[in-house]
């Protein structure tokens, strides 16, 4: 039996995928710059896909979980831009 997938659910998975990746970058990156411009494109993807998914609660916890790691994949490519 064929299950349509649902514009909320891809975005929930679109932006807890993209926050884990950015974060991972910003970990594993030496330079700053590009870690703090994925983070900000996270936020902006993460927030869209929150209004998006805000009917679900399912899909909202993984876009909000998305959001937190864009957050802090922004905040440690701030943090390495004026500490490093």
């Amino acid at each position: 039996m064929h299950h349509p997938t649902s514009l909320p659910k891809i975005a929930g998975f679109a932006s807890i995928f993209f926050g884990v990746v950015t974060a991972a970058f910003a970990f594993i990156s030496k330079s700053p710059e590009p870690a703090v411009y994925m983070g900000a494109a996270g936020v902006i993807l993460c927030l869209v896909s929150s209004v998006i998914a805000r009917k679900n609660i399912d899909e909202l916890q993984m876009a909000i979980a998305g959001l937190f790691l864009s957050i802090v994949a922004t905040g440690i490519g701030v943090w390495q831009m004026y500490n490093l």
